[in-house]
């Protein structure tokens, strides 16, 4: 399934990845408690690792809380995205 992949943090500090359908308003997103746990996710999603870290140990610091970076978008089987909780639809809902 092509999602799009992003990662922010929170103004607790959590570091939150989400996952959305590319041209849908819903989006699934689950906190992590650190920066390595959020890692592990997006390595199951197929990101690689140098972009992994540069996102979460380089960029992420940067920002203020709740800004958000996206990864460009990524193919991830559906049993992975259910695996980390990400529930997303597998097909588009009728419009009505």
């Amino acid at each position: 399934m092509i999602v799009i992949v992003s990662v922010s943090k929170l103004d607790n500090g959590r570091i939150q990845v989400g996952v959305a359908k590319p041209q849908h308003d819903s989006k699934r997103a689950q906190s992590y408690a650190s920066e390595n746990e959020a890692r592990k996710v997006l390595l199951g999603f197929g990101v690689g690792d140098e972009a992994a870290d540069l996102y979460l140990f380089k960029l992420i610091p940067q920002l203020s809380a709740s800004q958000e970076l996206t990864f460009p978008p990524l193919d991830v089987p559906q049993h992975e995205l259910l695996s980390r909780g990400f529930h997303i639809e597998a097909r588009a809902q009728k419009q009505r």
